[in-house]
């Protein structure tokens, strides 16, 4: 059996100098940046490293597959709100489209507000 390396806790100026520097990466605005490689958050993860929080210091850039996530999802809403308007457009109800396109009524509501579709409350005989 492998035993699991052990992290030995901080020292009280490790603990200090690392409280330091997420005092600056606040201060310049970053908390929300993930991946950012500026100086200020360089030295928080070198720091990082050094007390045994982070495995490597290197900051990666997130991979294309999530902007490409993204353009499939808004393409597909694209594709479902130019359906939506086609058979609105023949006088259905959201529930007979969404019946039609399977997909739930709230997903037609949204749609339809998102893109100021008019869909019929009742249907004309």
């Amino acid at each position: 059996m492998s035993k699991v390396k052990k992290r030995v806790r901080p020292t009280k100026e490790q603990a200090q100098e690392f409280n330091r520097r997420l005092d600056a990466v606040i201060d310049a605005g970053h908390t929300n940046n993930l991946y950012c490689d500026c100086e200020v958050c360089r030295a928080l993860a070198e720091q990082a490293k050094l007390m045994g929080y982070r495995t490597d210091s290197t900051i990666k850039r997130p991979s294309e597959k999530w902007d490409r996530r993204k353009q499939v999802y808004e393409r597909k809403r694209q594709i479902d709100a130019a359906k939506m308007a086609n058979l609105a457009g023949q006088g259905l109800t959201s529930a007979e489209i969404g019946e039609k396109m399977h997909r739930s009524k709230g997903y037609i509501s949204k749609l339809a507000k998102e893109f100021d579709i008019k869909i019929f409350t009742k249907k004309e005989r």
